[in-house]
């Protein structure tokens, strides 16, 4: 099957956030009133001053408020065993969001709740997951082009960031996968809800209402917000050392190299991550022990291990210095913790360790639960190699410490995620059953287990080449390229793994962004063309005008491109192919060769060129006709594809998304999130349900509909093909089957669809499979050609066609006998020509060789190969397109000159494989036999001229046996 090239984005270089921050932060420093609230927060109480350590700006409403209060500043955690609850009290998860729910639904502007949104980020094609609350409404409801869900609204968003994993279990405040309660507010120009005074104001209430917070404990920070292609200032707030939110008014959009323009909607994103919360008002040791509260109690019982409190209560308080990306000397800051905590260094750590580790167990299993059921897959591409990594850390932790026995082995683990549901569902509501979830897990499970011997052996050469030592670099390319987790790589190396290794991986894709595409032809001049498609899909014949002529810039200006005002002829998209037929202009036929969609304007690609001035064309009149027999096979296949996604999901479970898809005249194929290879059996199962559906008639609607109403009703499944901006969306439903947001043609009636093949299927990456088939006309041909072939084969054999297979067989079995007669044969015929090498007179032999290629030799020859350097022989074999030789020591022959020779007839290039050191076992020899200062070659595959050959061996002193 030959293969087609998918159109992805170019990746390009950009500045990273971090950078895109400096650029902005010194201007918004100088001019704190046109970038800040300065007056509400005036209003407030609170008064600006520059931060003595960080030299941030920030507002307090206390004198003894000394620095910002970032615990960096403050030197550590102070609301540690000194919550703000009375005693005997205890705020939950869930209750933490409860309590923000109830103050921003009854602010004076009241914020509608609403549910979180998928962690996988299928709507956008910039970014993997959902790492912030507004990743859920950029770019669309940030630059206008769609109607948020709620205006204000608040979110308790599950997020997930992968660049602090080497912090996870020691700081207490960071984590892989996090709720963030999200602020979210859009004002248009013509619809102004509130922005930066209402936004301090809600956020004070909610500190000091609702948690009972005393606003001396309060400090502002003003700082700079970037993410997502967007910019504006931001107010951090802190809380005894704990910063609990970040407030942040979008009023830039940016571009990769950190320039910026202002956005017409102004945005508020607040930020708030929910996990702090009952932490800072119980005042635990460590927010860890509170979140996962029943998945933590769980594990601590089944793994005998807790926490020594006595340890934990006092370094809490400090454990805000172990960030690896902010920790100037981290070992320095290990023994300033030992100090406090009044024990020996190395017996703090090894009192935190086992714990800081159940902490990544559980950090990292929900993380992977939540990704998983929203549609993730662990591999090796995209955002799925974050889920591998953390999985196979998990993997790695738990085998480290003699854990897989303790915790149950797969079915303890199995059993740990349904504590997290339980954590959950106070928040999120009950989590629904995923049927492929366990499996999922448990061959990812035996991946690991069984990290393959190519990729190891490819860590092996490099760790050679690189003297035993890594650069971060080097441990991206192993865990990226090669798929080996860092504790494999850590294990066959010997290396620690670095201690910032997940934040540089992180950091070097987030330097990394996808090139917008490149228009060719602007349209923005000329009025809309009127889609008759959509309307009438059995239009085939219509009229239009001419409203513009252009130039193809990319075939040496053909004047070939005419944009009419109405248009029936479908344009390539959505991964179906353009119509084709015919237009007649003046008397004139044209053929329409190529339909393409540039903004507002359908442009028909036509053949031959226009000739003369376009002016004479434009307003002129046009008689359309489109190909119906092209225009059928691919509604059938583009239909096709909706039915064999559907029959995908019920045969293989509800992990299958849509990853791509494409469908051509000849052959359609879908691509799936799918985590192994299928079976023939999967493939029989999947073309049958599909067969189903089509025989059952089931009605296919195609209507236009709000997106917000279609994701209330339909849910983010509907964005199987991507992206789709605007406030509307066409969906196409299979009645009782299937229903998703697409642009393409489709039939009224599965049954229209004619009936599925499936030709076959296989893995083009790591976590995603390939479908290919037909539907209609074209199933109907190959099987047609199948009938004939059985039928051929009856008549061959004489035979009835449930016989087929037995005879088959039984000649299959046959063959196998002969082909093992032959090949003993060929060894005795090559035992007989080694004879005459070794024990002949000649030193150099040249034998023509008969076979097709050069398998008997290096399966046999190895047994001589000890006798030939002794004996001081040389044998070079010439078969139809090949050479084989073995040669006593490597000086015998030139192999330059020889590589040379070759060239001549082979331009293109070959491969030339050799070694100076043989092995061969002997059945019942228990080591093998080595040969070393030996010269074996093969040069297979390659074209020559005999007589040239055998005339340069002969003047090498070869002698034709």
């Amino acid at each position: 099957i030959m293969e087609d090239k998918e159109d992805t984005p170019e990746e390009i270089s950009c500045l990273s956030v971090k950078e895109i921050k400096n650029l902005a932060r010194p201007e918004f420093r100088a001019n704190p009133e046109k970038f800040y609230p300065t007056e509400t927060l005036s209003k407030l109480g609170f008064s600006r001053n520059e931060c003595p350590k960080c030299n941030n700006f920030y507002w307090r409403a206390s004198e003894e408020r000394d620095t910002c209060g970032d615990s960096n500043c403050v030197g550590k955690y102070t609301f540690i065993n000194n919550g703000f609850l009375e005693e005997g009290k205890e705020m939950t998860y869930a209750d933490a969001w409860k309590g923000f729910e109830r103050s921003l639904t009854n602010a004076k502007v009241p914020c509608k709740s609403i549910p979180r949104y998928p962690i996988v980020a299928r709507w956008r094609n910039d970014v993997d997951f959902t790492a912030a609350g507004i990743y859920c409404f950029q770019p669309y409801c940030v630059t206008g082009e769609l109607d948020p869900p709620a205006n204000p609204l608040i979110q308790p968003q599950f997020c997930a960031r992968f660049n602090d994993l080497d912090n996870i279990g020691l700081t207490g405040r960071h984590y892989s996968g996090f709720t963030m309660l999200g602020i979210q507010v859009f004002n248009y120009p013509n619809d102004y809800k509130f922005f930066k005074d209402e936004c301090i104001e809600f956020n004070y209430n909610w500190l000091t209402e609702e948690l009972k917070i005393p606003k001396e404990e309060i400090t502002f920070v003003e700082d700079v917000w970037a993410g997502g292609g967007n910019l504006g200032p931001s107010i951090e707030y802190f809380v005894r050392g704990l910063e609990i939110g970040n407030m942040v008014f979008m009023q830039y959009k940016t571009f990769p190299d950190g320039s910026r323009e202002e956005l017409k909607i102004k945005v508020i994103d607040t930020g708030i991550g929910l996990e702090r919360i009952p932490w800072l008002m119980n005042g635990n040791a460590t927010s860890y022990m509170i979140v996962f509260k029943n998945a933590f109690e769980w594990l601590s019982e089944r793994l005998q291990v807790a926490p020594d409190m006595d340890v934990w209560e006092k370094f809490g308080p400090y454990s805000s210095q172990l960030d690896v990306d902010e920790a100037e000397d981290i070992d320095k800051t290990w023994q300033q913790i030992a100090d406090v905590v009044g024990k020996d260094l190395e017996e703090v750590r090894e009192s935190i360790a086992p714990v800081k580790d159940m902490y990544i167990v559980l950090d990292h299993t929900r993380t992977v639960m939540i990704t998983i059921i929203d549609g993730s897959l662990p591999s090796n591409v995209g955002g799925g190699g974050n889920v591998r990594n953390i999985l196979r850390r998990v993997f790695a932790v738990l085998q480290k410490n003699g854990w897989w026995e303790k915790i149950g082995e797969m079915k303890g683990l199995l059993e740990l995620f349904e504590y997290h549901k339980k954590d959950l569902e106070g928040i999120f509501g009950e989590f629904k059953e995923y049927k492929s979830f366990d499996e999922i897990i448990e061959v990812e499970y035996d991946r690991w287990s069984n990290t393959d011997e190519a990729m190891q052996a490819n860590l092996k050469k490099l760790l050679k080449k690189k003297k035993n030592q890594l650069t971060l670099d080097d441990w991206d390319l192993c865990m990226s390229s090669y798929g080996i987790p860092a504790d494999t790589i850590s294990k066959i190396s010997g290396l620690e793994i670095p201690t910032n290794l997940y934040y540089f991986i992180a950091d070097k894709k987030e330097r990394l962004t996808k090139a917008a595409p490149v228009i060719l032809y602007d349209t923005s001049h000329l009025e809309e063309t009127k889609n008759l498609y959509y309307q009438n899909h059995h239009l085939y014949e219509f009229e239009a005008n001419i409203n513009d002529v252009f130039l193809n810039v990319q075939e040496h200006n053909r004047q070939n491109i005419v944009i009419l005002s109405q248009s029936a002829f479908y344009p390539t998209s959505g991964g179906q192919l353009h119509d084709t037929g015919e237009l007649f202009i003046g008397g004139d036929k044209y053929e329409v060769k190529n339909i393409e969609k540039v903004g507002k304007s359908v442009l028909h690609f036509i053949e031959p060129d226009l000739p003369g001035d376009k002016q004479d064309y434009i307003g002129k009149d046009v008689k359309c006709v489109i190909d119906h027999k092209r225009r059928n096979q691919l509604r059938s296949n583009h239909t096709g594809t909706h039915i064999v996604f559907a029959s995908c999901r019920k045969i293989l479970g509800p992990h299958v998304w849509q990853n791509g898809a494409k469908k051509t005249l000849d052959m359609a194929h879908l691509d799936i999130t799918h985590y192994k290879s299928l079976t023939k059996e999967q493939e029989l199962a999947i073309e049958n349900e599909a067969n189903r559906i089509i025989c059952a008639s089931a009605n296919i609607n195609k209507y236009m509909m709000s997106k917000s109403d279609a994701e209330k009703e339909f849910g983010f499944n509907l964005y199987q093909g991507g992206i789709v901006p605007g406030n509307e969306l066409r969906i196409v439903n299979i009645e009782g089957v299937d229903t998703e947001a697409c642009c393409g043609t489709h039939c009224d009636n599965t049954s229209e669809v004619g009936w599925i093949k499936m030709i076959n299927s296989r893995r083009i990456s790591d976590g995603i499979v390939r479908l290919y088939y037909i539907a209609n006309e074209k199933a109907m041909e190959v099987m047609n050609r199948e009938t004939i072939l059985l039928q051929d084969l009856c008549k061959l054999w004489g035979i009835d066609q449930p016989q087929i297979f037995p005879t088959a067989k039984r000649f299959f079995e046959d063959y196998k006998k002969l082909n093992a007669q032959t090949n003993k044969q060929d060894g005795q015929i090559l035992g007989l020509q080694m004879k005459v090498v070794l024990d002949g007179a000649a030193d150099r032999l040249m034998i023509d060789s008969d076979h097709s290629n050069p398998r008997i030799y290096f399966s046999n020859i190895g047994q001589y190969a000890s006798e030939v350097k002794e004996k001081g022989k040389s044998v070079i074999f010439i078969g139809p397109t090949f050479i084989f030789g073995l040669f006593s020591s490597k000086d015998v022959i030139d192999l330059k000159e020889l590589e040379e020779l070759l060239k001549e007839t082979n331009p293109d290039g070959y491969e030339m494989k050799k070694t100076e050191k043989i092995s061969f076992k002997v059945k019942g020899q228990k080591k093998p036999t080595q040969t070393k200062d030996i010269l074996q070659i093969s040069i297979p595959g390659i074209k020559f001229d005999k007589e040239v050959l055998q005339k340069y061996f002969t003047e090498k002193e070869f002698s034709i046996l």
